[in-house]
């Protein structure tokens, strides 16, 4: 029977694990190279939808620097505009999550870590104990899936992205959003408001493109609009990162299980993780518990994650495949005719960043009430 859990790698996804493990009982160590909690954080973004943190019962709150209402989506000469009466969605300071996550999981009981590097070897040895279970919460380029030989991820966005003070914002509760695969292959490029004055801008482009993600980020922030935003402003620092936009075929394998980025439980319309990623980690928490205490299968985690999470996730590698295939001309055609079907008011008022399933249904409730 089980006993230790190792958890590799001290993000908000492996945090938030050793958090619901501790909190019963259950001897856990998190394993980062990192020195502090937050090293690493400010290369990811930091937008997550309101209702996806209020199901997920995470001390979020206080890392909340902004909140967004909707968005402006661009694509050529075309222009869709959601905007809702209500907030949808948080910008958080993903460092000053990470810090709340690690005191938590501090005073839960679990033994973190930091500036401890686990090679392969370690990771293999701990594996050795049958009274351990290792979970792999590394990222998208996981030490743990390539230790075990789990299936690799087929595409991956490489992301560029820089901060920049004293910015001309015009609407703070606003993110736009750029379409344009000659630029941004296969993904998009954005803006993304802290504050009045500071703003995000970013872009991701597949790894089959030819060009690097700097390159494409010079080429968006020549864009008008965006260059009138960061005239006279002052960046303050710029970050890559690399995105998984598609999940593995396999999360679970003897005692090691993969959760986040490393398993790429990500939605591939927007690159982002930490929703499904920490959802995932508390259905593996659930499953690691049963397995000590009543011997159920680890291989549960597999089956339980992919019928919660599966079809949505399902949907948005759909989506993304849709759009991202599309040149400069057939985004904007895209992008005029879903104005012209109503999609600015039926996203204001039914978008869901999630949940692509809901979405479909509430259309077809709405056209059934219609």
């Amino acid at each position: 029977m089980a006993r230790n859990v190792a958890i590799i790698g001290a993000g908000v996804i492996g945090l938030t694990l050793a958090i619901a493990l501790a909190k019963k009982g259950i001897y856990v160590t998190v394993y980062d190279s990192k020195k502090r909690a937050s090293d690493g954080a400010e290369r990811a973004s930091g937008i997550l939808s309101k209702t996806g943190l209020e199901r997920l019962h995470i001390n979020y709150k206080d890392s909340v620097v902004n909140s967004l209402y909707g968005a402006r989506l661009h694509a050529n000469r075309v222009e869709l505009n959601v905007k809702s009466k209500y907030v949808q969605a948080y910008v958080l300071d993903r460092g000053r999550l990470a810090e709340t996550l690690y005191k938590d999981a501090l005073s839960s009981g679990a033994d973190v870590l930091l500036g401890r590097r686990m090679y392969e070897n370690d990771i293999k040895d701990i594996a050795r104990d049958p009274d351990s279970i290792i979970v792999g919460a590394d990222g998208a380029v996981s030490s743990v899936a390539k230790a075990f030989d789990f299936p690799g991820i087929k595409e991956y966005v490489l992301t560029y992205k820089a901060e920049y003070s004293r910015a001309r914002i015009e609407d703070k509760h606003r993110v736009d959003l750029f379409f344009a695969n000659s630029v941004s292959n296969r993904f998009f490029g954005w803006t993304a408001p802290y504050s009045d004055s500071k703003l995000e801008i970013g872009i991701g482009t597949s790894n089959s493109s030819k060009g690097n993600s700097r390159s494409a980020f010079e080429k968006l922030i020549k864009n008008d609009l965006i260059a009138s935003m960061i005239d006279g402003a002052k960046q303050d620092g710029a970050h890559a990162s690399l995105i998984p936009l598609s999940a593995r075929k396999k999360t679970v394998k003897g005692n090691v299980l993969l959760a986040g980025d490393a398993a790429g439980q990500i939605k591939a319309t927007t690159g982002g993780g930490l929703i499904f990623g920490i959802a995932c980690a508390k259905i593996a928490s659930e499953v690691i518990i049963s397995n000590i205490n009543s011997n159920v299968p680890l291989t549960a985690y597999e089956n339980e994650w992919r019928k919660a999470y599966g079809l949505d996730l399902k949907l948005h590698s759909l989506l993304h495949r849709y759009y991202s295939r599309r040149g400069t001309l057939g985004l904007e055609l895209l992008m005029r005719t879903a104005k012209l079907l109503g999609a600015e008011d039926f996203f204001s008022k039914y978008g869901d960043m999630d949940s692509p399933k809901a979405m479909i249904k509430r259309f077809f409730l709405r056209g059934l009430a219609d």
